[in-house]
């Protein structure tokens, strides 16, 4: 454990040999001289003093001053990340996850690598709404962010992007794979049963599935669009499944 009296003796007697310094070398060239009478040594001992009383105050404001700047960042950091984040879910929101579309689709053309968008949808949400309620709405809805997180990598962007509708970004990731991993979330959440006091609820989803090497839209939005166009075959279909945009699919208008 650190010890702050140590540190400050330790300071103090760095500056007293700091300022005595001269002395002590003239002292071994010139020793005819009485550098250490008592005068001289009150005179070492007064600036040392008034230097380590300077020099204490100066890193007293240095230590202060980085410990408000470190605070700052963190409540920046914290102000930023409440802005980019949904406040239910703790996922990104629409806007961040717009954002990042852009992003990773220009890095993944530059670098001529794959890139795979899911869209989500709980099935009958509205239901589990009207029947029991918008708190418990709002604990599947948290529910089955923790889930998705489960199944995705750090690397991933995952986002609510609206009411109950989720968005997923997969970078270099092809279409087998990003298959695989809308699979997993969808039978995940078909077995996963959400609870909170008396209630008790199975809530499936529907995912559709695009991809830029598959799908070769030519700007972010429509691989955003085809991803959307295949979850609403996942709904026509029947709902709780997934579908993967053809490479020929027309994506919706604007």
């Amino acid at each position: 454990m650190r010890n702050p009296g140590i540190h400050i003796a330790i300071y103090a007697l760095a500056v007293l040999f700091m300022a005595n310094l001269n002395a002590v070398s003239d002292t071994f060239l010139h020793p005819q001289l009485a550098y250490f009478d008592k005068e001289h040594l009150l005179v070492g001992f007064i600036s040392g003093l008034f230097t380590a009383v300077l020099g204490g105050a100066l890193l007293l404001y240095i230590r202060r001053t980085d410990a408000a700047l470190n605070k700052l960042n963190r409540l920046n950091a914290r102000l930023r990340d409440q802005t980019i984040r949904d406040g239910l879910t703790g996922l990104y929101n629409h806007r961040h996850f717009q954002e990042m579309l852009r992003h990773e689709f220009l890095l993944a053309r530059r670098y001529d690598s794959d890139l795979a968008c899911l869209m989500l949808d709980l099935d009958r949400f509205k239901e589990v709404n009207d029947t029991h309620g918008h708190p418990f709405g709002d604990h599947v809805l948290a529910g089955t962010a923790t889930l998705i997180l489960n199944e995705t990598r750090i690397t991933d962007t995952v986002a609510r992007y609206g009411g109950e509708e989720f968005a997923i970004l997969l970078p270099s990731t092809d279409q087998q794979g990003a298959l695989a991993i809308a699979e997993r979330i969808r039978a995940r959440a078909e077995n996963y049963l959400h609870r909170q006091q008396e209630i008790a609820r199975i809530v499936t989803i529907s995912i559709g599935l695009a991809t830029l090497a598959a799908n070769r839209p030519r700007q972010p939005e429509e691989l955003l669009a085809r991803a959307d166009q295949a979850l609403y075959e996942a709904k026509t279909a029947g709902r709780n499944r997934v579908m993967v945009a053809s490479p020929d699919a027309t994506p919706p208008a604007a």
